[in-house]
């Protein structure tokens, strides 16, 4: 994962997965994922705050990436939480009270089944 290499999709996606996730990982991958993904600071400036070199910080983002990723796949969070937001737009869209039933129905399934 070089820094020119992490398109802003992915280093959004990983943001909110740290956002959602990130209270699982040691404290020092926390520390050096929210620099980077949410400070914005580079791994030369991360590892130069830490006396560690850029390698060090590279594994620590790329072992953090990972495992907020595989918690993802498993259970799910941010894709229902992005549901869950859609349906909420929906709902202050929508005026007529039959059509937002229809999206408050949607949404206690999604929060009560999954579906």
């Amino acid at each position: 994962m070089r820094e020119e290499e992490l398109t802003l999709e992915k280093k959004e996606y990983i943001s909110l997965l740290f956002l959602l996730y990130g209270e699982v990982l040691t404290e020092s991958i926390k520390r050096r994922m929210r620099q980077f993904y949410l400070d914005d600071f580079s791994l030369s400036e991360i590892a130069e705050n830490e006396k560690v070199s850029r390698n060090a910080i590279h594994e620590s983002l790329r072992n953090g990436a990972q495992k907020l990723m595989k918690l993802e796949k498993k259970l799910h969070f941010l894709e229902k939480n992005q549901r869950l937001s859609s349906l909420v737009e929906q709902l202050e869209l929508t005026e007529d009270p039959s059509q937002r039933e229809a999206v408050l129905q949607k949404m206690k399934g999604e929060l009560f089944y999954g579906v």
